[in-house]
């Protein structure tokens, strides 16, 4: 009798128990199932990182890339009707990188067919598609030490530490040269606050892609600690989902027994 009465007593409170699981259980379900579907698509993506080539789309938000700190460049020029972009040692082609220098950049130009540029020691050759037609250094008879850059029809002139130096198309002969006129070196062009604000995000995304972004959002770093332990707690929460839909499904099942 004693323990018919135990169980009487007993039953409710397991059957308040599950009424109240399955109240929180469908709540914080809900909270949840938000966090989770990121969780999946973002974990998707990262598994096919190379075929949606997310490695190699940068990231133009100023927002982003100033949230991650990276640094504007502190060189900025423009040179032929501004197509032609230096930020510090990158050069840019209408928006596309050029090339990446080991030296300084000194100056460019477009000359006849083709665009010169020359770093304080390399003499650097493309065409106006933007690609490259030679390299030239010191071995190759380029002068050292190159300050400045100037055209004329048929000759490059390069000031050096040493003097002045020309040669022609063929790059076989530099020559020193004096002159009583002064020379029209090739100087950076004027631009507009916003094609300077360009120049620099161009420069400032190649730090930071797509993957890095879905990587760090996907882990919550890219809030900092803060994130990080958020996505924990988010973590928590559906093991503790996982195990009170587990523990009201045990409790149906006997029930039905």
């Amino acid at each position: 009798m004693t323990g018919f009465l135990m169980s009487k007593k007993a039953k409710p409170f397991y059957t308040k128990l599950i009424r109240h699981l399955r109240e929180w259980h469908r709540k914080l379900g809900i909270f949840a199932a938000f966090f989770l579907i990121f969780l999946s698509i973002s974990g998707i993506a990262l598994n096919h990182t190379n075929e949606l080539s997310l490695a190699h789309q940068p990231i133009n938000s100023s927002w982003l890339l100033d949230h991650y700190g990276i640094q504007a460049p502190n060189d900025v020029r423009f040179y032929d009707d501004n197509q032609l972009v230096i930020t510090n040692n990158l050069v840019w082609l209408e928006g596309k990188l050029l090339f990446e220098s080991h030296d300084a950049i000194v100056s460019m130009g477009k000359w006849q067919d083709s665009y010169v540029i020359v770093t304080e020691n390399e003499l650097y050759l493309y065409d106006l598609q933007g690609q490259l037609i030679d390299q030239l250094d010191q071995a190759s008879g380029v002068p050292a030490e190159i300050s400045g850059l100037s055209f004329t029809e048929q000759h490059i002139i390069v000031n050096t530490a040493q003097g002045y130096f020309q040669t022609d198309s063929d790059f076989f002969d530099w020559q020193a040269i004096s002159t009583f006129a002064p020379i029209p070196w090739i100087m950076p062009n004027n631009a507009s606050a916003q094609q300077k604000h360009t120049a620099v995000t161009m420069f400032k995304s190649q730090f930071l892609n797509l993957e890095r972004i879905v990587l760090d959002a996907h882990s919550g770093r890219i809030f900092g600690m803060a994130g990080v332990l958020f996505m924990d707690f988010v973590a928590v929460l559906l093991i503790l989902l996982s195990l009170s839909g587990l523990y009201i499904w045990v409790r149906y099942a006997r029930a039905k027994r």
